[in-house]
């Protein structure tokens, strides 16, 4: 079949090995070039880098809208458009364009956490499964028919970046499943029940803050999700402080003091700060303009004792 694919972070990279191995990929979709990194140099998506080296034409409309954009498309001749966090919702004028079907590759379990960031808010709601879907692209986003679904635990230790990783194991195999229904005419349209959606909308800056009133559970979900972006943050010797991993820690110990306070400094371990309920053990940190590193290792320049908040 004749596929164009749209995406444009990292994740999106091995989708096009996939198409590529057992159809044709007749075009790259991405976002423009943008300002990337701590330089604020001006740099492709890794989706462009990877066309690119595929040899295929690569399009970059700033609004998928656009006209002469529009135009390219069509010429294509497409039978499938493939869509992996592309970045822009896709007009019903270029849903109906591919001979045969457009569709989604998303990271849940749909009709659960339709939106742009369903990896870290399965997360911060301490879910213990997750998934994948692909789905027939609609104009109202991640609503669109199911083709297939495939399930994965999430393990206690995964943040966002590592639980994306695993999700696009699962996810190339399954858009191959999924364009093999497509190319003899027999993938399923299993209609989502619009009663169960819930919404994982992007996270902002905001989103990383730390409250240490909320229970410890609810912190180191945070912790997970926000990680690598936006990052959990508080404050700690004056100075912005990402805390990249940590695990909840029974209150019977640690009762006394403000929620926010340490509690206690745990050898070859991290540090225990009160929260609203039970008490986060910190273990790794990113201070601010630094690497990551353990919280003892941290705990050794930083002028940090049992009282002080963060």
């Amino acid at each position: 079949m004749r596929i164009v694919f749209w995406g444009t972070p990292a994740s999106a990279v091995p989708y096009l090995d996939v198409i590529a191995a057992a159809h044709q990929l007749v075009a790259v979709v991405t976002q423009p070039d943008r300002q990337r990194g701590r330089g604020r140099k001006v740099k492709p998506s890794p989706v462009k880098q990877a066309g690119q080296e595929s040899g295929v034409a690569i399009l970059q409309p700033e609004s998928v809208k656009d006209t002469q954009f529009l135009a390219q498309l069509a010429e294509l001749s497409a039978d499938v458009f493939v869509v992996v966090a592309y970045g822009q919702i896709l007009p019903q004028q270029v849903i109906e364009m591919p001979a045969k079907a457009a569709i989604n590759v998303h990271y849940s379990l749909l009709p659960k956490l339709r939106g742009a960031a369903p990896v870290q808010h399965a997360l911060l709601r301490g879910l213990t499964e997750t998934g994948v879907t692909v789905q027939y692209i609609s104009e109202q986003l991640d609503a669109g028919d199911i083709i297939c679904q495939q399930s994965l635990a999430i393990d206690q230790d995964d943040n966002a970046a590592t639980l994306t990783a695993r999700l696009t194991e699962v996810g190339t195999e399954l858009l191959a499943e999924a364009l093999d229904l497509i190319e003899t005419d027999g993938a399923p349209r299993i209609v989502q029940d619009d009663n169960e959606a819930t919404q994982a909308p992007l996270l902002s800056k905001e989103d990383g803050i730390i409250d240490w009133r909320q229970p410890a559970q609810q912190i180191v979900n945070q912790v997970r999700a926000c990680w690598p972006w936006p990052g959990a943050v508080c404050q700690a010797d004056n100075q912005k402080l990402k805390i990249t991993q940590a695990r909840v820690v029974a209150a019977q110990k640690h009762r006394e003091g403000d929620c926010g306070s340490i509690v206690e400094i745990v050898p070859q371990q991290g540090l225990v700060v009160r929260a609203g309920q039970d008490a986060v053990l910190v273990q790794e940190v990113q201070p601010a303009g630094r690497r990551i590193m353990s919280a003892p290792a941290y705990l050794r320049g930083a002028h940090l004792q049992i009282g002080d908040r963060l």
